[in-house]
């Protein structure tokens, strides 16, 4: 049950990274007019955000 509990509260901790990493990334484009550097800064965030969906798509495997 323990084990369940800390595989949660860690799902729960990248969930709470996804979203504040696509907060910055929707932040960052409505603040940047230089289209070049605003793609490069957005395409860098969202491969942070795919590693952590897939790292919680691996904790969810080990809860079921």
């Amino acid at each position: 049950m323990k084990n369940m509990l800390d595989t949660l509260s860690t799902i729960e901790e990248k969930v709470m990274l996804c979203i504040d990493l696509l907060e910055i990334a929707k932040n960052y484009c409505e603040r940047n007019f230089d289209k070049g550097q605003e793609l490069s800064a957005v395409g860098t965030i969202l491969q942070v955000v795919l590693g952590e969906q897939k790292s919680l798509a691996d904790s969810l495997d080990e809860l079921v």
